[in-house]
């Protein structure tokens, strides 16, 4: 029994440590090395949280319509599909809340249809190509940052990272939000599905 005890710690004590170089390595990835580029991708969220609009999804947009609007980009790709909690569809939601920033109905464009973050920039690079747009700004929240600019990476997105800092699911808790606690087993499922 003691032995058995004894193996168990020891694989925990592991486990607990290759988290800790995750997490470590992921905030170190955290970067804005925001560039001029063809267009704005802003990586969907939910929509509705509490009964309100998320305003994390609203801080994503807000943030990606403005490097538009500041003319670093010349067109807003919003990507999202339908949430499995009520059936809203992202892509539709940020357009309004790009609608109500500012940006024009031509400068933005609906990928309706992603799941995942992988989903989010495999779809829209499909857009890019069909329009012959070149280069990219991904928009999300810090925490999700990393792994979207491994999975862009890995489609041979040309891309620049631009987080939305004053996001709610960011600004509050940082490093220690539950967003990016589990970001090292995120990280880990899509590399064990191919994604990275």
């Amino acid at each position: 029994m003691k032995r058995q005890i004894s193996r168990l710690v020891v694989f925990l004590s592991v486990l607990l440590g290759f988290y800790a170089l995750a997490f470590v390595w992921l905030a170190l990835q955290i970067k804005d090395d925001t560039r001029a580029s063809d267009a704005v991708i802003v990586l969907g969220a939910r929509v509705n949280y509490n009964n309100h609009l998320n305003p994390c999804l609203i801080a994503r947009v807000e943030h990606g319509a403005g490097l538009v609007r500041s003319g670093l980009a010349k067109f807003l790709i919003v990507s999202g599909g339908n949430d499995v909690e009520d059936g809203a569809n992202e892509a539709s939601a940020m357009r309004e809340i790009a609608l109500g920033v500012g940006l024009s109905s031509k400068q933005i464009i609906l990928e309706p249809k992603a799941t995942s973050t992988f989903e989010n920039l495999l779809f829209s690079q499909a857009i890019l190509e069909r329009r012959k747009l070149k280069s990219v700004i991904v928009v999300t929240e810090p925490y999700h940052t990393p792994r979207a600019a491994m999975i862009a990476r890995k489609l041979g997105l040309d891309f620049s990272s631009s987080p939305a800092p004053e996001s709610a699911c960011w600004s509050r808790h940082k490093h220690f939000s539950r967003f990016f606690l589990r970001e090292p087993f995120a990280v880990l499922e899509n590399w064990l599905k191919g994604n990275l």
